[in-house]
């Protein structure tokens, strides 16, 4: 699991209320996701084609779905973790919530469905690799951007927070976007590594990057 502090029982009632907004904008964002998969009907035009032929022929879909659905599961699991370390809210936080919300969260059905629909495509798919990418990029910015405010600008997390463990989460979180916006680049000439490359990035984050940063940093 990732790491957490008892900072988790903050009760401030705006930073309480932003939390339980968020987890609405992700929890409906996740579910439609799903939507990008096509359900295949009897009375479908190319049903004649059966329904195995059907289903193997989305594969990309099936492939784009789960991608995005680890990706916005772990951007949920890590705001989870940022929002521990915030002691209260502000009017600021509250609007960079909410862009972070709506560029990395609420948009991202739109390049799921793009990439899963013409990354197979020969014409295409730099498009859609690319689209996805930039997609990503811009949301892994601005979720660095709340934690950039809160952390340092804002001072808004536990005065208990150490130095060494706000900077583990800067720079775990930091890379992300980093990465990814390699990754758009390498898309322009290969879009299927660029996907596999993207993949890979979610994998990556499913560990407790913090954690590991910080622990790194004592004992180096």
């Amino acid at each position: 699991m990732l790491q957490n502090t008892s900072a988790e029982c903050a009760d401030d009632p705006s930073l309480v209320r932003l939390g339980a907004f968020s987890d609405g904008v992700f929890a409906f964002a996740i579910t439609l996701l799903v939507l990008t998969i096509r359900i295949p009907h009897p009375s479908d035009a190319d049903a004649g084609n059966g329904l195995v032929t059907l289903l193997v022929h989305q594969w990309r879909n099936f492939i784009a779905f789960v991608l995005s659905f680890m990706l916005v599961g772990i951007n949920w699991a890590h705001h989870r973790v940022m929002f521990s370390k915030f002691v209260r809210a502000n009017h600021v936080l509250i609007w960079l919530n909410m862009l972070y919300l709506m560029l990395g969260v609420a948009f991202m059905p739109i390049p799921t469905a793009i990439l899963g629909d013409w990354i197979g495509n020969p014409r295409n798919q730099v498009v859609a690799a690319v689209f996805y990418g930039a997609a990503s990029t811009i949301g892994g910015l601005a979720f660095n951007i709340i934690w950039w405010y809160g952390a340092y600008a804002g001072k808004l997390t536990f005065p208990t927070l150490s130095a060494n463990e706000r900077h583990a989460h800067t720079t775990a979180w930091c890379l992300a976007p980093l990465i990814v916006a390699t990754l758009t680049v390498v898309a322009f000439v290969n879009p299927t590594l660029a996907v596999a490359g993207y993949i890979l990035t979610v994998l990556l984050y499913v560990l407790p990057l913090p954690g590991v940063v910080a622990r790194h940093r004592r004992l180096s």
